[in-house]
């Protein structure tokens, strides 16, 4: 089975909160646009199986802005365990994870681990997954490291392995080089050589340190002859226990030699396996030649029987002669047969189209005749309708007027409001030109028109507002409601004024003299006459636009239950629902041309019925010939032809008996003359048996077979003797094996006292090195001896991290070269394939030469992968990343991500690519993010999840 995630649910990550995607296919594509949450899902499926990042990670961390939830669930398949759910939610490190399997327990991490057989993030982001980035790099490498990369996807689809590799090297370089003199280490050994010249000098003056360190020397000397002869005696075991572990090789030889000098042949014929097998071979032919003139004897026995075919013909043969000369006259009516099915269907096909122009249904009835009352019941409703749209079109054109004149009302209002004096201004200067009183008479008559003017406006404003309020709530609707506040509004404003006169008039006799004329004053009165005059007729356009509206509103109420009448209509009298009044209200009836095809086509069926029946009747009459005739019998144009085969036939095997006959004598005279030449070859064969004295065939094969044996065992023995040569000397002085073993006990034993030995030297050099570092302490020597190991000790760390680096590179590349030794062969071989299907054959093979990845294209011409193009470097790139994934499916599965990989390609390299996505999602389950709109028309519904 292989391991699929089913399901993604997620609680809250990124921008995504409570989203669940379901019904994951093998082949998913996720598609949206920048920003869509596309990287947000990736990231996703890795922190719910490797953890979430640390909050010290470079790696966003996609906590939710607009959730406190964090986490969320992976639904898998086709696990080692079954079927499991994985969810992971906020907690310490990389949150807490839970494993639920089908049953119903749980586990944590360690169960996890198991599911993915110990892959951590870093592997599985550098194997199962790739985008642009990976593809572009490609080009950007020379010939050596572009091989290296190629070599280590192709092997363990890491290339990290090979920066890592590349980083060890050149940190090893900066502490160390050969012919160096400024790295680290090179600097230090200088040091270390000019400390132990001025340590050499000091050393020289102390006589006891020189016998001592003479003495010293002898122990060196003595211990590399003890060591010398150690290794001596140790090659010598090695090769002895060499020599007893081939002992057996020994004994065969041995065993090879005595069976050849105990089997001895006599001298067999060098062709004689060849003679034995001609002539079995001629002797089986020639039995076999006399089986096949057998056969076609018996052959021609049964041939000269009279066939049933013959038996029919003999039976039926007059009828037969009458049946072959009325064939003409049936095949005559089968023709017309066919000519009236064609027009038949051809009728049938102009019925459909006139139906499907008509907007009828196949197997829609066609209406009937339309009556005077139909007709009376059309016209009706056509009238009906012009005198809907007649009334609605009228409200809308008067609707339409009512709006634009309460528009012009209220911005006449706007201009006369903006002229107009606030109401205390408006009080002050009547009441200061009341005062003035420069003429009586004026001044009588002004101060009655001030006092009155006021009083005037402010009744005929408050009984104003009454009447808009009480017409407001009668109307019950929005209008009303609008014209309530209107009248509110103009109540508060009369009670306002009547205050407000109150105060001035007290006030009359404080108020200095106006800065406003007597003219202003006046223009200011008419402008307040206008403003109420545009108000009232505001008010009268708004009632009115309300009446028209809900006039309009029961025209279209009307409109709606005349289509329901109409609808009614068509389905009564059997009409298409698409139908328009109009098209039903011509004089013509349009359904008089379908009318008289159906009458034809019904004639033309009638007429097909009354020719087949005769086509039955006379296939009843022949229905003798059916046992003998093996032809499709409602086939009959095939059946008159088998008729006429079969006539041929009956009058042709009539003259074949005749000639049977004669065949039989001369197969009779063969078979004889091949009896004899058996007979001749058997005698040989006899013969050839008696010359290697034996009796049977099994015993002179037996004869052949042991003198092969023995040529093989000859071999062999050649073979062990080649191989023994080294120790054919040791061999001659060890033939018993007791005694080799008791000389390996001899020279162990030795060993040990060696060992013994030099473990005594060695403690003696010890001890007078100790007594030399006694001598050594205090003074420049003392000083200098210090200064001389910390150089040492200094010197030995930077080698040691040398070292370290060096050998580490060198483990990658040895576990590079083991990996390719292992699955390179099935890598390059499944790259080549999908390189072939991605170049559209263009390129067909991808080998090994001299370490080197070459391609050949299909002319022949070889290149190296840095040859290549961009997009054909990409190309060999996914074919060996995909090659790699299929060939480690072995030891783990789990699905492939690729981000927007393939948008750099052209048209036809997409449709190449998602080809190959396609075959690699039958063995592993494949997720591809982008945001490339084109790809929507290549996968199916349900593969793209649109983000």
């Amino acid at each position: 089975m292989t391991l699929k995630i089913e399901s993604i649910e997620i609680y809250g990550y990124g921008k995504w909160v409570d989203h669940k995607i379901d019904h994951i296919t093998n082949l998913q594509l996720f598609y949206g646009e920048n920003e869509a949450g596309k990287t947000t899902i990736m990231s996703f499926i890795h922190s719910i199986l490797f953890g979430f990042p640390s909050k010290l990670s470079s790696e966003l961390r996609y906590e939710p802005k607009s959730s406190s939830q964090y986490g969320g669930r992976l639904f898998l398949t086709g696990t080692q365990y079954g079927d499991v759910q994985i969810e992971r939610v906020r907690g310490k490190a990389n949150g807490n994870v839970t494993v639920t399997f089908a049953n119903g327990e749980t586990g944590g991490e360690e169960w996890l681990e198991k599911i993915l057989s110990g892959l951590d993030k870093t592997t599985y982001q550098a194997l199962f997954s790739f985008n642009l980035a990976g593809l572009q790099k490609v080009q950007q490498l020379n010939r050596e490291k572009l091989n290296r990369y190629f070599l280590s996807v192709g092997t363990i689809g890491n290339e990290q392995l090979l920066k890592v590799a590349d980083k060890l090297q050149i940190e090893a370089s900066k502490l160390f080089k050969p012919n160096g003199r400024v790295t680290v280490i090179n600097k230090k050994m200088a040091e270390v050589e000019t400390k132990r010249k001025q340590l050499k000098v000091a050393k020289e003056k102390n006589s006891q340190y020189m016998d001592w360190l003479l003495e010293k020397d002898n122990l060196e000397k003595e211990l590399v002859s003890l060591r010398e002869q150690r290794t001596h005696y140790e090659d010598k075991v090695i090769k002895l226990n060499q020599l007893e572990a081939n002992w057996v090789l020994f004994s065969e030889m041995q065993d090879i030699q005595h069976q050849i000098e105990k089997e001895r042949l006599v001298e067999l014929p060098k062709d004689g396996l060849y003679q034995m097998n001609h002539y079995n071979q001629e002797i089986n032919q020639l039995k076999l030649t006399i089986n096949q003139q057998q056969e076609k004897m018996n052959y021609l026995n049964d041939k000269t029987e009279e066939t049933r075919l013959l038996k029919v013909f003999n039976e039926h043969r007059d009828e037969i002669i009458q049946l072959i000369d009325q064939l003409e006259d049936i095949q005559a009516i089968l023709q017309e047969t066919v000519f009236v099915k064609e027009t038949l269907l051809s009728t049938q096909v102009q019925l459909s189209r006139e139906k499907q122009r008509l907007g009828l249904l196949e197997q829609e009835n066609i209406p009937a005749v339309m009556t005077v009352d139909c007709r009376n019941k059309v016209n009706e409703l056509q009238d009906k309708k012009n005198q809907i749209d007649l009334e609605l079109a009228q409200l809308t054109e008067r609707i339409a007027f009512l709006n634009f004149q309460q528009e012009s009302l209220g911005d006449q209002l706007d201009k006369l409001e903006k002229r107009l004096w606030d109401n205390q201004t408006y009080q002050e200067v009547e009441n200061q030109l009341e005062k003035s009183n420069l003429n009586q008479r004026a001044d009588t008559k002004v101060a009655k028109k001030i006092k009155k003017a006021p009083s005037k406006g402010t009744v005929i404003s408050l009984i104003g507002g009454l009447l808009i309020s009480f017409l407001g709530q009668y109307l019950s609707n929005e209008i009303g409601w609008v014209l309530m506040i209107v009248g509110f509004g103009s109540i508060a404003y009369s009670l306002w004024s009547i205050v407000k006169n109150n105060k001035t008039t007290n006030k009359r006799e404080e108020i200095k003299e106006s800065t406003y004329s007597f003219e202003e004053y006046i223009q200011q009165t008419e402008i307040r006459k206008q403003w109420r005059e545009k108000l009232a007729e505001i008010d009268q356009v708004i009632l009115e636009l309300n009446e028209k509206q809900d006039q309009s509103e029961e025209a279209k109420s009307q409109k709606v239950e005349w289509e329901k009448e109409f609808r009614l209509f068509k389905q009564k009298y059997g009409y298409p629902s698409h139908y328009l009044i109009n098209e039903l209200i011509q004089e013509t009836d349009m359904f008089e041309g379908i009318r008289e095809k159906t009458v034809n086509r019904n004639e033309i069926q009638e007429h097909l019925i009354s020719m087949e029946r005769k086509i039955v009747s006379w296939k009843e009459k022949i229905n003798y010939l059916e046992p003998i005739i093996f032809v499709d019998w409602t086939n009959n144009e095939q059946l008159v032809e088998a008729i006429k085969h079969f006539f041929k036939e009956a009058t042709a095997d009539e003259e074949k008996i005749k000639d049977f006959t004669k065949q039989q004598q001369e197969i009779d005279q063969r078979i004889e003359q091949l009896i004899r030449q058996q007979k001749e070859y058997e005698q040989k064969r006899l013969r050839l048996l008696h010359s290697v004295k034996v009796k049977t065939e099994d015993e002179f094969r037996k004869k052949y077979v042991l003198d092969e044996e023995l040529s093989r065992k000859r071999a062999r023995l050649n073979l062990l003797e080649q191989q023994v040569g080294e120790y054919s000397a040791l061999l001659e002085t060890y033939r018993d094996k007791a005694a080799l073993l008791e000389s390996i006990q001899e020279i162990k034993i030795k060993l040990q006292n060696l060992k013994k030995t030099i473990e005594d030297k060695l403690n003696k050099k010890i001890a007078i090195e100790v007594s030399l570092k006694n001598l050594e302490v205090g003074g420049e020597y003392s000083e200098l001896l210090q200064e001389y190991a910390n150089l040492k000790s200094e010197t030995q760390i930077l080698v040691d991290e040398w070292a370290t680096y060096k050998i580490a590179a060198e483990l990658i590349e040895r576990t590079l070269t083991e990996a390719r030794k292992d699955r390179f062969p099935a890598t390059i071989r499944d790259t080549t394939y999908f390189f072939t299907i991605l170049t559209k054959g263009n390129y067909q093979k991808v080998f090994l030469k001299d370490q080197t990845i070459t391609v050949q294209r299909k002319d022949g011409t070889l290149f190296e992968a840095f040859e290549l193009s961009q997009a054909t470097a990409e190309q060999l790139y996914v074919a060996l990343r995909f090659s790699f994934v299929k060939n480690a499916s072995d030891l783990i599965q789990l699905p492939l991500l690729v981000d927007d990989g393939f948008v750099n390609f052209d048209k036809q390299r997409k449709n190449e690519m998602y080809q190959l996505l396609q075959k690699i999602s039958e063995d592993m389950q494949v997720f591809y993010f982008t945001f490339d709109e084109s790809v929507t028309d290549v996968f199916r519904k349900e593969q793209i999840e649109m983000l």
